[in-house]
C-alpha cells in the first residue's frame, strides 16, 4: 500500500514546533483559516482542518477526524479522509542540533484510483506544508494566502 514519508529540520525548539501542530491557533497561524482542535487529557481528541479561501475559486475546504495520540513534544497523530477512507498522519518530533527534526508519515491509502490520486496530492501537499511550517517558525513569514 502507498505511504507518505517526509522529514524536515526546523531550527526552533521542539516545544515550539509541537505547540504549532497541536493547537488550532498554531495551525491557523501558518496554514489553515478556521481549524478547530481539541485534545483531551488522555491525548485523544478531534481535529477539523478548514480553509475558507482555498485556490483561485475561493473554495471552502474542510477535512479532519480523530486525534489518536498527542504526546507533548514527541508525537501527534490524527486521522483525516483525503481519499476513499481515513488515513493516519503521524508527526514525530526529535530534538536535533539546534532545533527539531519533524518526521511525517501517512498511511491508510489503498491502490484504488481515487486513493492513489489522493496519496500523490497529499505527498506533494505535505512537502509544501512542511516547507511553509519551516518558513513560518524560523522567519515568521506566512505564505498561506497564495495556496
Amino acid at each position: 500500500m502507498p505511504e507518505i514519508d517526509h522529514k524536515t529540520y526546523i531550527k526552533v525548539p521542539v516545544e515550539k514546533v509541537y505547540k504549532t501542530i497541536s493547537t488550532s491557533q498554531g495551525w491557523n497561524a501558518w496554514f489553515t483559516d478556521e481549524t478547530s482542535l481539541v485534545i483531551n487529557p488522555d491525548g485523544t481528541g478531534d481535529l477539523r482542518l478548514r480553509w475558507t479561501n482555498f485556490g483561485s475559486e475561493n473554495q471552502i475546504i474542510e477535512d479532519g477526524g480523530k486525534v489518536l495520540e498527542a504526546i507533548p513534544n514527541k508525537r501527534f497523530v490524527f486521522q483525516w479522509s483525503p481519499g476513499e477512507q481515513s488515513s493516519t498522519v503521524t508527526f514525530n518530533f526529535e530534538p536535533y542540533k539546534e532545533g527539531t527534526l519533524v518526521i511525517l508519515h501517512e498511511t491508510g491509502y489503498t491502490n484504488s484510483e481515487r486513493d492513489l490520486k489522493a496519496c500523490i496530492d497529499c505527498a506533494t501537499g505535505w512537502g509544501e506544508a512542511l516547507t511553509l511550517l519551516k518558513i513560518y517558525l524560523e522567519h515568521g513569514i506566512v505564505y498561506k494566502q497564495d495556496l
